[in-house]
């Protein structure tokens, strides 16, 4: 049975997708996986993946709005690694796309895979409520800057919302802090008030930082995730970590 992750901030730009990418890509090695492309307005993860828009292609939105099933959707990218993409017309997701829906949908291929993995976009929308309310898990990826911390806590605002209406069992695995770059006062003291958002929704920060790191945007333009792209790097290294410490705490949640 699946574990189901949703990648979420309400804040752009903390390569919210990027980590979903590397972590999915990294996991499918030995795990089966599922991306879940709910970012209607980039589609981020969905090119990060190689996806080449096609007129015939079904989205998440064909599953939500037209009753099509979820596994039509699904395209493989390699070995162990698929996903349902997004386009345009997902930016439109609204309250008539059922939770219902999306969980039955889920339902139909959860036995398939050992991870489904939601990316969402910045901006709350009702994408967010869907993702969250059908999902085991919420991983908080943030920048080690103050401009971030403004995502994180509205996320922990949506998060309380959900787990008070829609999914008490939701669990957050962490916050996870991205692009960081080590020993500055600035994010030392980011980290320190991210601790604090964090027990705050009953989690708490990775032990492990994804590092800055220029490869880590020259991997999603090459489609590849980090881990074969430059598997020598420190920014591999992290994600690998990161990995081990996500496996850590659901077997422990």
């Amino acid at each position: 049975m699946a574990n189901v992750i949703t990648f979420i901030n309400e804040k752009g730009g903390t390569g919210k997708t990027s980590c979903c990418f590397n972590i999915g890509w990294l996991l499918s090695e030995k795990k089966k996986v599922l991306f879940i492309d709910m970012d209607g307005q980039k589609a981020n993860i969905s090119f990060f993946a190689g996806v080449k828009k096609d007129d015939d292609m079904l989205t998440i939105s064909d599953v939500l709005y037209r009753n099509k099933p979820l596994s039509d959707a699904i395209i493989n990218i390699k070995k162990n690694l698929d996903i349902v993409p997004a386009t345009n017309i997902v930016a439109g997701i609204n309250q008539q796309a059922k939770i219902s829906v999306l969980k039955k949908a889920l339902d139909s291929v959860r036995d398939k895979y050992d991870y489904i993995l939601f990316d969402v976009n910045p901006s709350p929308q009702w994408a967010h409520f869907l993702s969250l309310s059908v999902s085991n898990y919420a991983i908080i990826p943030m920048l080690p800057d103050v401009t971030s911390l403004e995502g994180d806590t509205g996320v922990a605002e949506t998060l309380m919302q959900i787990k008070e209406s829609t999914n008490p069992d939701l669990k957050v695995l962490g916050i996870l802090v991205n692009k960081n770059v080590n020993n500055t006062n600035l994010s030392k003291a980011v980290k320190d008030m991210a601790g604090n958002i964090a027990e705050q929704i009953g989690t708490s920060v990775f032990d492990t930082k994804i590092r800055m790191a220029v490869v880590l945007s020259e991997n999603v333009s090459a489609h590849v995730g980090i881990t074969d792209y430059d598997p020598r790097s420190d920014a591999a290294n992290d994600v690998r970590a990161v990995v081990k410490e996500i496996e850590r705490r659901i077997k422990n949640a």
